[in-house]
């Protein structure tokens, strides 16, 4: 039972217990037809998959825009503060 202590896998249990419990209620007491409960179900888990491959497909396009840029195209600070350095040098002696 050490699995139960997991917050997530409780949050999980207790999600489908409620979801269960608000589907039971809607059927049982407010006359909800079993077949709009399954369409619901099956476009919400269709939706869940077509976002999750959307994620899949444009994680590479935002990976090359929050990369950082080339230090080839500018200099890096460390080697501007030697440059500074050494100019300071030539000009002291």
């Amino acid at each position: 039972m050490k699995f139960l202590s997991d917050p997530l896998i409780r949050r999980c249990i207790s999600a489908t217990f409620f979801a269960s419990a608000f589907v039971w209620v809607a059927v049982e007491f407010f006359d909800v037809e079993v077949e709009v409960v399954r369409v619901l179900f099956i476009y919400s888990v269709g939706l869940v998959a077509l976002m999750a491959l959307a994620g899949l497909l444009l994680f590479p396009f935002v990976g090359l825009f929050r990369k950082k840029r080339s230090s080839l195209l500018e200099p890096s600070r460390s080697n501007h503060e030697e440059n500074a350095g050494d100019a300071l040098n030539e000009e002291g002696e």
